[in-house]
């Protein structure tokens, strides 16, 4: 959340007795304005440190994402080179989540530079869960804080939640009144984060996805936009326990006060 996967191709051979999926991926995927180097963070979402369903990375590799910036690639890249790179994004998991690769990206590319946290140890351990690479979804990969993670949800140090069971209770809210139904004309609907219009076209995330999807729509395709349906936070929340979720609140409420 962890926002889109952007991806530009360029035409691999697909003559190679074996493909080479992680200089497909250096070629096609991580140029220009699409994932990071080795699967750094980009203007894409990083894919490195992050443990992503097979299945999942093999459709959106294979048939790209509707009406957004990633294309599939089976037009491109033989059913071999389609493996050999899923192969490669899925080794990511296992690696560190700051890349030293041998080609980086251009000045102004790449992940933001860490630095040592400063906050009371009482926060240190929320800051480490929110920001928990081994865990998909995460925390972050739908909230940014501090200059890292997405600014695809709501900013969560607006929150007021001073009380452990009222922050629970929010996290496993059924249905937060930010999150919108949209219905296209085309007959598909889909939960939605409204991301931003201009002129002809409205933004949205996509909240079906593991990743939450940036789609751009003319706003004649769009039927309706309201509040209300069963798309559940407590879902992408899963990986986090009550337990865990107690530990995070005093990281948000240190940084509230540091704000102030």
């Amino acid at each position: 959340m962890i926002w889109l996967l952007l991806v530009i191709l360029v035409d691999v051979s697909a003559q190679e007795t074996s493909p080479n999926g992680e200089r497909i991926f250096a070629q096609s995927c991580s140029v220009g304005y699409c994932h990071g180097a080795a699967g750094s963070a980009g203007r894409g979402p990083r894919l490195r440190g992050r443990r992503l369903e097979r299945s999942y990375v093999e459709k959106v590799t294979r048939d790209g994402i509707p009406d957004s910036a990633m294309p599939g690639w089976k037009e491109r890249l033989s059913d071999r080179e389609i493996t050999a790179v899923v192969d490669y994004v899925m080794s990511l998991a296992s690696a560190s989540e700051v890349a030293t690769p041998a080609n980086p990206m251009p000045p102004g590319e790449g992940p933001a530079s860490i630095s040592e946290f400063a906050g009371p140890p009482e926060a240190r351990r929320g800051q480490e869960l929110f920001f928990d690479s081994t865990r998909t979804p995460r925390c972050a990969g739908c909230h940014a804080l501090g200059g890292r993670g997405a600014a695809i949800g709501p900013d969560l140090l607006t929150g007021s939640a001073r009380e452990t069971r009222d922050f629970i209770a929010t996290v496993r809210a059924k249905s937060p009144k930010h999150v919108l139904v949209a219905k296209l004309t085309d007959g598909d609907t889909f939960p939605a984060l409204r991301a931003g219009q201009k002129d002809e076209f409205i933004q949205l995330y996509d909240l079906t996805t593991e990743i939450p999807v940036l789609r751009t729509l003319q706003r004649s395709e769009i039927r309706s936009l309201a509040e209300g349906g069963d798309w559940r936070h407590e879902a992408v929340a899963r990986p986090y326990s009550d337990d865990d979720l107690a530990a995070i609140l005093p990281f948000l409420q240190w940084l509230r006060s540091a704000r102030k």
